[in-house]
């Protein structure tokens, strides 16, 4: 972390390769064609297969379809796996999302179903994406620790800044951005985990 609190991240941060294999065993597992997973993950064929072969990063949006018709949560995807329920300060299993801007802990034990906490780093001009967000249904809080954010849930814009907290039912389509010149952190709280 730099002094104006950035997480610097490297190419080795996020390896697509590592995701495409994982996506492709889990379907391999339960037996989905690729056609069948494309079709219910709403994404192309070509898209998915290119995800698989890790040369092609999937939006926010698409990698959540793609979880969830694979019957995982993004979660699931972490490449770190940890069976300990302690989890320290920079060993929690990590996702740093494609396009590099999203890094993500999860720091509770992925076993978890009624409760999920994510510490996320939103880089400067980074967002969910084009997309509106809609995954859930779960009560979910979002407390900022530092930079300022901007959400928009149920056509209402907030601007949070570090401190405040807001809390919703991911259900509702949503999006989140940062405007500001510095990565915003954010804690994430939701029960059920549905992340």
């Amino acid at each position: 972390m730099n002094s104006a609190g950035a997480v610097e991240k490297t190419e080795a941060d996020f390896d697509e390769q590592a995701l495409g294999a994982h996506i492709r065993r889990l379907r391999m597992a339960q037996q989905i064609s690729l056609r069948k997973l494309a079709a219910e993950a709403d994404v192309s064929v070509s898209f998915l297969s290119q995800v698989e072969r890790g040369t092609a990063s999937p939006s926010i949006a698409s990698l959540m379809r793609i979880a969830k018709a694979l019957g995982q949560t993004i979660g699931n995807l972490f490449e770190a796996r940890t069976d300990n329920w302690l989890v320290r300060a920079g060993e929690a299993p990590r996702l740093v999302h494609p396009n590099r801007e999203w890094d993500e802990e999860l720091l509770t034990p992925r076993e978890f179903t009624k409760l999920q906490v994510i510490r996320s780093v939103l880089a400067v001009g980074g967002s969910t994406g084009d997309e509106y967000l809609s995954y859930g249904p779960s009560e979910t809080s979002m407390i900022i620790q530092s930079g300022e954010v901007d959400v928009t849930i149920g056509g209402e814009t907030h601007r949070l800044r570090a401190g405040d907290c807001l809390s919703y039912d991911p259900s509702t389509q949503h999006s989140i951005s940062n405007a500001a010149d510095v990565p915003c952190v954010i804690l994430f709280s939701s029960s059920a985990a549905v992340y």
